[in-house]
């Protein structure tokens, strides 16, 4: 089998899945690095695919990403829903996938203050204490966070989307699920 995602009208063979199963593990062994790669998040048993592993994968069955952005934002959330379809090297459509992100998301919504003061002068709606689990067995905290502006995240929500939609893309065409989740380390 050749470096190529199989495209025909015909189903593939065993030996053919068997084939394109082994070349991503060869490549997985050989040339990804774990925790640059992929990873194993804790508590999960099988490894995540990250960006630069799936840009691994897509170079070795020589598929480029075409990224198509549906804009969904509002005035209070930056959310973008990207679909990316894969090409092979001959120019055909081989499959897609989608990702979404959005400033509404815990992790892009809130940050830690500065410092007491931009606390107390943040609007009361635009602030919050939360309780964190403390780590290696300290003792959980409160943490005082204010609201992001959504507008200084765009860049950053655009990108994870794509992110999102280019690995689950990869894992559709190649169907390399079962040697990687979906991008776990996200949570």
């Amino acid at each position: 089998m050749s470096n190529e995602v199989m495209v025909s009208d015909k189903p593939l063979t065993a030996l053919d899945i068997q084939a394109q199963v082994n070349t991503i593990q060869h490549v997985m062994n050989q040339v990804m690095k774990k925790d640059v790669h992929y990873g194993v998040i804790p508590g999960t048993k099988t490894p995540s695919l990250y960006k630069p592993g799936a840009e691994k994968i897509m170079a070795t069955f020589r598929l480029s990403a075409d990224p198509e952005v549906n804009d969904m934002s509002d005035s209070d959330q930056i959310r973008y829903q990207v679909k990316v379809r894969l090409v092979s090297s001959s120019g055909i459509f081989v499959g897609a996938g989608i990702g979404e992100c959005s400033s509404n998301e815990e992790k892009y919504k809130w940050r830690r203050a500065i410092c007491d003061e931009e606390f107390e002068e943040c609007p009361p709606d635009r602030r919050r204490e939360k309780w964190s689990k403390g780590f290696q067995n300290k003792p959980n905290y409160k943490q005082k966070q204010i609201r992001t502006e959504p507008a200084d995240l765009a860049n950053t929500i655009l990108k994870m989307a794509k992110k999102r939609a280019l690995i689950d893309a990869v894992l559709t065409v190649t169907a390399a699920s079962d040697c990687f989740t979906q991008d776990i380390e996200d949570l």
